[in-house]
């Protein structure tokens, strides 16, 4: 196994953490029509570690540039933010992971609401999720005959990922639905 893979195995520990958090906590999907209290300005602090998941992706702000990658296996490409650091593009019998870094991950929310219908695929959800200092972004996809998701971490803790560090590391994960 070479330095990245346990690495990014890491990382989806810890955004599963988040992840499970969120689905605890009812997360919504994509096209929920929820409002949190925070953005209804009713909100009192919690002194709780459960979760925090909002359905609002950002929207707004300057368009996040997009480039296509090479990836392994039968997907051909695959889009990320153009200024993302790639750390890792593997593939294995059916999945592919893909490992980057340097993009804050409301950007990644925001920028995989549009790039991933652009490349043909369809968002199943796509959430905004923090737990006490921890923050991140969920989202699921399906298209071109796999099921993929994508996780965001703000900060990597008790890691670091060659190349990209411990700070705003996403990993794409496809696997085949064949």
């Amino acid at each position: 196994m070479n330095k990245y893979r346990s690495a990014a195995l890491a990382l989806t520990a810890c955004v599963a953490t988040l992840s499970v958090a969120a689905c605890s906590a009812g997360t919504p999907s994509a096209s929920s029509a929820s409002t949190s209290p925070a953005a209804t300005g009713s909100a009192t602090p919690s002194r709780s570690a459960a979760p925090v998941v909002s359905s609002a992706v950002p929207t707004t702000g300057p368009p996040i540039a997009s480039r296509m990658i090479t990836v392994k296996g039968k997907v051909g490409s695959f889009p990320v933010p153009a200024a993302a650091k790639i750390g890792e593009n593997v593939s294995g019998g059916s999945s592919l992971l893909v490992v980057f870094g340097l993009v804050v991950p409301a950007d990644v929310a925001r920028f995989y609401a549009t790039a991933l219908p652009q490349a043909g695929f369809t968002v199943t959800s796509n959430s905004l999720v923090s737990q006490g200092a921890q923050k991140g972004a969920i989202i699921q996809f399906t298209g071109h005959g796999f099921k993929g998701n994508i996780e965001s971490v703000a900060q990597f803790p008790g890691a670091s990922v060659t190349g990209i560090g411990a700070t705003n590391v996403t990993t794409v994960i496809l696997s085949s639905t064949a």
